[in-house]
This record gives C-alpha cells, sequence and structure tokens, in this order.
C-alpha cells in the first residue's frame, strides 16, 4: 500500500500548530455566506479524537487569528494607519476539525460539490474577503504592516505579541504523530477489511477502486477547477453511500483513537507540553480580545 497522506495536509499542519497564516481553501462566496454553503452534518460533527486536546480546532485558529489581527491594528494606529480586522469568529459559521479527515462522508456535499471541499460560510467568506484586500495594500501601508529592512512590520509584531508568554515547542513534533497515527489507522486490520467492503460496493456501482483515496485522487477530478462534472458527483455519492454500507468512517475512527490514545500513553512529556502550550495560545488570545475590544 502506498504511503498515505492526511486529508488536507496544510490543514493538520495548521491545527496541530496554530499557524495564523494558515488559510482557508474552498470557495469564496462572501456575499450569499450561504447559497453555496452546507452546515456540516452530525455524523462529522461528532468525531472526536484525543488529539483534539493538544490541537487547535478551525474555531479555535479563527480566535488566535482574530485576536493576532487587533494587536496588528492596535500597531497600524500607532503608526497613523488603519486596519480592516478580520470579523470576529463564529463557532456556528466554522467547520468543525474533522468534517473531511476520513474523504467525503456528507451526502449532500457529494452531490452538490463532488470530491471538492464545500463553500465557505459567511462568516469565513468575509475573513478570506479581508485577506484579498489585504494583498493590493497601498505601498507605505504594505510596508508598515509587513516590514522593511529598517525594522519588523507590524504582521511580525503581532505574532510576537501573541507568542507572549507560550512555551517553546517542536513544531514538527506533534504534526508528526498526527501523520503517523493517521497512517497506521489506515493499516489496521478492521480498516483494511472495512476499504474491502467499500471497494466491492463500489464496484456494484460501476466504479473501480480499492480504497476511498484512489476515488477522491481520481486525475478526472483531482485537480479540476469549477464545477464537478456528474461523473465526479455521482462517484462521490457513492463514495459516501459505501462509506456508510462498510462502516469506513465509524470503523477508521474507533482505530485512529486507539492508535492516538497510545501514542498519547507512550509520549507522555511531549504531549504535557502540547496541552501547555494550547492552553497559554488560548489565554494569550482571550486576554487580547478582552484587552483590546471591538474589531472597530
Amino acid at each position: 500500500m502506498n504511503a498515505r497522506h492526511l486529508p488536507p495536509v496544510a490543514g493538520a499542519l495548521c491545527l496541530a500548530l496554530g499557524l495564523a497564516a494558515c488559510g482557508a481553501a474552498a470557495p469564496n462566496d462572501a456575499e450569499g455566506g450561504g447559497s453555496g454553503f452546507l452546515p456540516a452534518g452530525a455524523q462529522v460533527r461528532e468525531l472526536v479524537l484525543p488529539f483534539d486536546v493538544y490541537t487547535f480546532s478551525p474555531f479555535e485558529m479563527r480566535t488566535l487569528r482574530y485576536a493576532e489581527d487587533l494587536l496588528v491594528r492596535d500597531c497600524m494606529r500607532g503608526r497613523g494607519m488603519d486596519w480592516r480586522v478580520q470579523p470576529a469568529p463564529d463557532e456556528e459559521g466554522t467547520d468543525p476539525p474533522h468534517r473531511r479527515r476520513y474523504g467525503v462522508a456528507e451526502p449532500e456535499v457529494a452531490a452538490r460539490h463532488g470530491y471538492g471541499a464545500p463553500a465557505l460560510s459567511r462568516d469565513e467568506a468575509l475573513v478570506e474577503q479581508v485577506r484579498e484586500e489585504r494583498r493590493t495594500l497601498p505601498a507605505t501601508e504594505h510596508r508598515a504592516a509587513h516590514g522593511d529592512e529598517g525594522g519588523a512590520g507590524c504582521l511580525e509584531q503581532g505574532r510576537e505579541g501573541m507568542a507572549e508568554g507560550v512555551p517553546d515547542r517542536d513544531g514538527d513534533l506533534l504534526n508528526t504523530y498526527i501523520r503517523s497515527g493517521f497512517e497506521a489507522s489506515a493499516e489496521d486490520p478492521a480498516v483494511v477489511g472495512a476499504f474491502a467492503a467499500w471497494s466491492a460496493c463500489m464496484a456494484d456501482r460501476g466504479f473501480d477502486y480499492r480504497e476511498p483515496d484512489e476515488a477522491a485522487e481520481d486525475p478526472r477530478w483531482a485537480d479540476r477547477e469549477g464545477e464537478p462534472s456528474s461523473v465526479e458527483t455521482e462517484a462521490a455519492t457513492a463514495d459516501v453511500d459505501c462509506k456508510e454500507t462498510a462502516s469506513v468512517v465509524r470503523t477508521w475512527h474507533r482505530a485512529e483513537t486507539a492508535v492516538q490514545e497510545e501514542l498519547v500513553e507512550e509520549h507522555t512529556e511531549d504531549f504535557a507540553l502540547f496541552a501547555r502550550v494550547k492552553e497559554k495560545r488560548m489565554e494569550r488570545a482571550e486576554a487580547v480580545i478582552s484587552e483590546s475590544g471591538s474589531p472597530a
């Protein structure tokens, strides 16, 4: 079996590290906030893993970004310039952490988007709108925000401000545990059996794939832009149905939970540090938000 990727790897890294520079990668719909937006279904909202205690959920990531943005705004104001702050985080408009961890798993998403990511919520789309505006800052504001050879900009000061009181740690270590746990869980005999049952179900629907990864990475749509084809939505819909028939998500989630629990037990000092880092980062964000007031 080929080495697996954790979907999405970049997203997993962001959640592990709490990187404020990480962004969303779904279709933008700032005006509708909703014409293409599909709230996450109950099954994916209920997915909880042991590592969640140590990683940052999308909502927690938004909270960190918002707090950092408030520090940047204060710095820019100190230099006599405005800074449009990202909107305050809205938990209802933020995806749960494991929505696509085991591939497409929601019938409505499959029928509408195939293997593509669902459209952004209004909250997420507004954040993307603010980011897009920052790509065309006037030169003076760009230098103030990004800095130059003469000194650090307000973005760097914001990052440094958010790091106050947060313990140092190896930024790659937790992501290594996440990746290794995911890959090990996919080799669990129960998961391998579920994949075989899924593959047989897909064959009955006219699709020849050994494992769910192969369907998602089919070259006919792996890198496509624009709307999905009818073949893609048919394959994705069959994928979701067969995952349910073969209990793929439940079996895989159960296996990954067990692997993560073992990793926590084997590396107690590392995970104790991960927990402290998360606690301090969230405490810092809450303090900044409390001190800095409204985004206006």
